[in-house]
């Protein structure tokens, strides 16, 4: 039972990590990197205790439901990433309101710039695509199938 609260810790540590990572690349704040930089040594000392705790009682290993632990760590994944994509969305909508990124044609008709939409906007969504149909479709199977 110990092995599986550390396999969870370690990896909300890793998802910190990655939204660290991301918002040091993105806005270059020292926050962010000192928050990395936590996460770094956080999840290597986490990394080793399993490591060494799982050699020394194998046992807590061998009484892991992994495919209920897959299960729900598809879903997270699956709901994070639809999150994601919902905030892209909501973004380039914002962004179509905004008189700066459309005009009316000839016809009275409202047509919208290319400025719309970012190219962080469009790479986010679709680096996010292969995650969100992967873990979506195992979730939603096993939550059909009685997962």
């Amino acid at each position: 039972m110990i092995t599986l609260f550390f396999i969870i810790v370690l990896e909300i540590s890793f998802i910190f990590h990655v939204y660290f990572l991301a918002t040091f690349i993105s806005r270059k704040e020292d926050r962010a990197f000192r928050g990395f930089l936590f996460t770094s040594v956080t999840n290597i000392f986490i990394g080793i205790f399993l490591a060494v705790f799982i050699i020394i009682s194998p046992r807590e290993v061998r009484e892991l439901n992994l495919e209920r632990l897959i299960f729900i760590q598809s879903g997270l994944i699956f709901f994070a990433m639809l999150y994601v994509k919902g905030r892209v969305t909501y973004r380039i909508y914002r962004r179509s309101q905004d008189p700066a990124h459309f005009h009316y044609s000839y016809f009275g008709k409202k047509v919208i710039h290319s400025t719309a939409v970012s190219g962080k906007d469009m790479i986010t969504y679709f680096l996010t695509l292969p995650f969100t149909l992967m873990c979506g479709a195992y979730f939603i199977v096993k939550l059909g199938c009685g997962g």
